[in-house]
């Protein structure tokens, strides 16, 4: 089975890539074996109530959508806004650290104009900038319901105390600020417990039949929709598609944001054309591709997770900061040489964008021309004032919006 991961579309060409990743099961018909397809995140088999979580009929007409890629141009007025973004509620990220061009969300977080709010466990990189900070629980003190990346459990998470101090769930912010508002729909003051119920279609063949005192019981429940040693989904085909087929080739194609990380909202979608067919687009920014860039800076920086970390969550603790190490650099031997750098030396990484500061480590695990920086450390806890993606550009992939951050050129050179 093709195992997809998270990455492999961070580039120009990553939609067309994924794409034609997944035309080989169908192209060598393993899709009629267990265990012969692909498997990325599969979130459609999940039997969630999307609307109801979304209540995409409660967004007015031409609401506008910024995407977050694009946080840093839409905080500093590069991105043109009437009326411009006044106030700022973060909460389950951290833009300052993951977010594509930071040094400008900074800029943007700095404005005297805008009011931030952060809900947190943490002063993380992006709280450090807010006029509010609203203490959030922890997972084991609130009520949940997980659905997965990458496998096909649900899971019942069970707080295990009562929140400490003045912490609150996200679920609970929104009640509060929805009374005070006065808005008073049912559905905002549901407890946690009842939007759980709320949101999953029950009757779904995928649920089995089970109801909330199954999970209350047992904590978690694989979905009726096969083992991993009789799943066969697509074996007589069965794709949604028009002809039940797998189609390589899709006419008048869209390109368009998933709908569940838009609240379901179908509007301001970016809508380019599509390519009818799955092929190869070049990097946008290469020393081929880009000469005089190349010039500048010639170096392509790849920046994977860290082990460490989950994002940028724990890359404050110093047990995990011992075990992840310091902001580390890979660059090949023949590159290190060139720019007089030695294993263990701190090195600036930089291009137009921004910069940021780490410890080269010299192998052969990269090529020349390469180098490897993972993120998630705290531009706050680093070096110098900078992390990965304060070189990283908002440039989105051809299909789905999605970040490039490994189609970047930077430089590297050694500093005191």
């Amino acid at each position: 089975m093709i195992r997809l991961g998270v990455a492999l579309e961070r580039h120009a060409g990553g939609g067309q890539t994924i794409r034609a990743v997944c035309a080989i099961p169908a192209l060598t018909g393993s899709w009629r074996h267990v265990g012969g397809g692909l498997l990325q995140m599969p979130l459609w088999e999940f039997p969630v109530h999307w609307d109801r979580v979304s209540r995409p009929d409660w967004i007015k007409p031409g609401t506008r959508v910024v995407n977050n890629l694009r946080l840093g141009r839409a905080l500093t007025g590069e991105m043109e806004l009437d009326p411009p973004i006044k106030s700022f509620f973060c909460y389950n990220t951290n833009p300052v650290s993951q977010a594509p061009e930071t040094d400008k969300i900074v800029a943007g977080l700095q404005r005297e104009d805008l009011f931030t709010v952060v809900a947190e466990h943490f002063i993380t990189d992006t709280a450090r900038y807010a006029d509010v900070i609203l203490p959030a629980t922890m997972a084991g003190e609130h009520d949940d319901m997980m659905f997965s990346w990458g496998h096909f459990y649900l899971t019942l998470n069970q707080k295990a105390i009562e929140p400490r101090g003045e912490a609150v769930s996200n679920s609970e912010i929104f009640r509060r600020l929805a009374k005070v508002m006065g808005f008073d729909d049912p559905r905002l003051q549901m407890s946690d417990q009842e939007q759980i119920e709320h949101f999953l279609d029950w009757d779904a063949d995928a649920m089995g039949g089970i109801d909330m005192d199954y999970f209350r019981e047992h904590g978690f429940f694989h979905l009726a929709v096969g083992t991993p040693d009789d799943r066969l989904p697509h074996a007589e085909g069965n794709f949604p598609t028009p002809s039940g087929k797998v189609e390589f080739k899709v006419e008048g194609a869209k390109n368009f944001v998933a709908p569940p990380f838009r609240h379901m909202y179908e509007e301001m979608q970016s809508g380019e054309d599509v390519d009818p067919l799955p092929g190869y687009v070049p990097p946008r920014e290469s020393p081929e591709t880009n000469a005089d860039l190349g010039k500048l800076y010639p170096l392509n920086i790849v920046s994977p997770k860290s082990h460490g970390f989950l994002n940028s969550c724990y890359a404050n603790e110093p047990h995990k900061i011992k075990s992840q190490g310091e902001q580390f650099v890979m660059i090949s031997p023949a590159d290190a040489q060139e720019r007089q750098i030695r294993e263990g030396d701190p090195v600036r990484v930089h291009n137009g964008r921004g910069s940021f500061e780490g410890f080269a480590k010299v192998t052969d695990d990269v090529p020349a021309g390469r180098v490897v920086a993972t993120l998630g450390y705290w531009r706050s806890l680093n070096r110098s004032d900078g992390s990965v993606n304060s070189i990283s550009s908002d440039a989105h992939c051809g299909l789905g919006n999605a970040p490039t951050f490994s189609d970047n050129l930077v430089e590297v050179t050694r500093v005191n």
